[in-house]
């Protein structure tokens, strides 16, 4: 569990990103089964109902409490429009069959054209962006705050700079940022940032990407062969070393697979420790590459990345 002032957030969560309605609540039982209490959601991931549905039957069974649950979802690009941040809101409760989020993050900093398409384009295939002040897009999501609808708010995808204009007029703050972090892309600055404005992080893709090579190393992180050595040691996968990793730094982390195998796996680090020599072994493998580029939202004033500009 993490915690900054009143705030308290299980540090390892289930991720639902790109997870089918068909295959993610199989996974869902499988992560509540397993001791996940952290779900994170988005209206991005088009899995919300799907996800309600399988709550309401943990609800209904008496399996679980909803205090005793942290669910997260994220107000998605379309409804940066201040009069559209609480609809937005409304729709994932709905879907999620809850009274309220635990937590809602701004999923990305850049306003697109309200649509009911996620990614509105034009007829030359370009993102139709939508002009939005950050600044005003927050201060409806503080309005979700008092009314009761959420019960924290924070940001996702933001760079510093960002962050700080966001705390430059918050009347409620930030209480979380969730980036892409993990040994390949350890993004330790802006976590560091962060955490000196007392801002938690939660770092997506801390296995990086089964699928693919980056940079300029030949592995798959979960492949890298220091972790597969300390995994040996401690009779672990190299996933659940890189897990460990993450949150032995002091961040969330929000593994995601559609296998209730590997999400009951995945769980299972709490019953060994890193050792200072390790982990500075594995913050030697940064590579300092994304994967998720954000590419569809290029040539926008609020493009984060500016390492990729």
């Amino acid at each position: 569990m993490l915690k900054v002032l009143d705030f308290k957030i299980p540090c390892i969560g289930f991720g639902t990103y790109k997870l089918s309605a068909e295959d993610v609540v199989p996974a869902l039982n499988a992560a509540l089964e397993a001791g996940y209490r952290h779900i994170d959601c988005a209206h991005l991931y088009q899995n919300e109902e799907a996800i309600g549905n399988a709550l309401k039957a943990w609800f209904d069974n008496k399996k679980i409490e909803r205090e005793d649950l942290f669910v997260t979802s994220k107000l998605w690009n379309t409804s940066h429009r201040p009069d559209m941040v609480k609809a937005a809101c409304l729709k994932s409760l709905e879907q999620l069959k809850l009274s309220y989020l635990d937590l809602y993050l701004v999923h990305w900093p850049v306003a697109y054209k309200p649509s009911d398409v996620l990614v509105p384009t034009d007829e030359n295939g370009k993102t139709i962006f939508d002009d939005v002040e950050l600044e005003a897009t927050w201060k409806a999501m503080e309005n979700l705050v008092r009314e009761g609808l959420v019960l924290h708010i924070g940001l996702s995808n933001f760079n510093e700079s960002q962050v700080q204009r966001i705390l430059d007029c918050a009347s409620i703050k930030p209480v979380m940022l969730q980036i892409e972090s993990n040994p390949h892309f350890p993004n330790q600055k802006l976590i560091d940032f962060a955490s000196s404005r007392g801002i938690l992080s939660t770092g997506f893709a801390p296995l990086g990407s089964p699928y693919r090579e980056v940079g300029d190393r030949p592995h798959r992180l979960i492949d890298e062969p220091l972790l597969v050595e300390i995994g040996k040691k401690y009779g672990k996968t190299p996933a659940q070393v890189a897990i460990r990793h993450g949150i032995q730094r002091g961040i969330c982390v929000v593994p995601k697979t559609r296998t209730p195998e590997r999400v009951k796996e995945d769980f299972q680090v709490f019953d060994f420790e890193l050792t200072c020599d390790e982990m500075r072994e594995i913050g030697t493998l940064g590579i300092y590459q994304r994967q998720i580029r954000a590419d569809p939202m290029r040539g926008n004033p609020e493009f984060p990345f500016l390492d990729l500009l």
